[in-house]
This record gives C-alpha cells, structure tokens and sequence, in this order.
C-alpha cells in the first residue's frame, strides 16, 4: 500500500465518519423529540416504570452524546495524521 493509498482510505473513513454523524445527529433529534413526550407524558408519576423510562432516555442521550465526541476524536486523529504524511 502507498501513502496515496493511505491518504484514499483515510478520506474514505473520513466521510464515513460524517455520514454516520449526520445519522447519529438525525437519531439524536427524534430521541429529544420523543423523550420531551415521553417526560411530559410522565412527568407526575412515580411509579418504578415511569422512573426506570426516564432513567433510560437520559441513558440513551448519554451515549449519543459519547458516540458524537468518539466521532469528532477520530476525525481529528484522522486529519492530524494526514497532516503527518503529507
């Protein structure tokens, strides 16, 4: 494999990466849309479900979240190596 080969699959990756960040942002949007129902639908009770629901969005948010800085940080390897090789 030749750097210019290096540099193809790197690209490559790389509109990957923000492809599966459009994806993840579009899902993110429908989960606060459906979590603010979700909340508002249970916002008075206190049952073990009604807390377990709203423990588990916060959850799923949580990790959207993660998955996006884990996408910025190997976007930003990506193109610090690329730097590197020329």
């Amino acid at each position: 494999m030749t750097i210019g080969d290096v540099k193809v699959t790197i690209r490559k990756g790389d509109q990957a990466l923000d492809d599966a960040q459009m994806s993840i942002e579009k899902a993110n949007a429908r989960l606060a849309d459906a979590s603010a129902l979700a909340i508002a639908t249970l916002h008075d009770s206190k049952r073990g479900e009604a807390q377990e629901s709203r423990t588990a969005l916060r959850e799923a948010a949580d990790e959207v979240e993660l998955v996006l800085r884990r996408i910025k940080a190997a976007k930003d390897h990506a193109a610090a190596y690329l730097a590197i090789i020329g």
